[in-house]
């Protein structure tokens, strides 16, 4: 019986595992490639809403106009340049906070007549109709709830005996935050 000779080839390996080697090699650097991209637009992403928040914190920060009199000014003008800082005060109030809040809180069984929010204090006064007590009392508990609106005071109300279904008309204070 002759013996064949053993034929090493390392430069050809023929294993199974060694033809899908280059291209699972392939695939892995492909997709870190693509990952590298994604991460690296998402990072772009952050610094741009990191950058548009910065930019939201400075408009709160910023000084707010106001009118300055002269000192030669009437007491009249004086009293004028008061009233009409006090409106550019009003002005600059982020109110669509405050109105988001009360608006969270609604109720089918609750009608709102009047809102009267009061910058200087931070306060809102709020007139409504409630089919009942019950849903006032609901009312109340959703309007503390919101981040924006504090200690909410039932003021007044009155149970309407002669109307159909007894309303009870009310009035509520309540706090309001302008960061919460």
């Amino acid at each position: 019986m002759a013996v064949k000779p053993i034929t090493l080839d390392f430069l050809h390996p023929t294993g199974r595992a060694s033809r899908w080697a280059p291209w699972l090699l392939l695939a892995g650097g492909l997709a870190a490639a693509l990952a590298l991209g994604a991460e690296r637009e998402l990072a772009q992403a952050i610094k741009s809403r990191q950058s548009q928040i910065e930019e939201a914190r400075s408009l709160t920060r910023r000084a707010l106009p106001s009118l300055r009199g002269e000192s030669g000014d009437t007491p009249e003008v004086r009293e004028q340049i008061k009233k009409a800082n006090a409106v550019l005060g009003q002005l600059n109030v982020p109110w669509g906070g405050l109105f988001a809040a009360i608006e969270a809180a609604q109720d089918p069984n609750v009608a709102l007549l009047a809102v009267q929010p009061d910058a200087r204090g931070s306060a809102v006064t709020i007139n409504g109709q409630a089919r009942g007590l019950p849903a006032l009392w609901g009312y109340m508990e959703r309007l503390q709830r919101t981040e924006r609106l504090r200690d909410v005071v039932l003021v007044s109300h009155e149970i309407k005996l002669k109307e159909p279904g007894q309303p009870a008309a009310f009035v509520l204070t309540a706090q309001w935050v302008d960061r919460p």
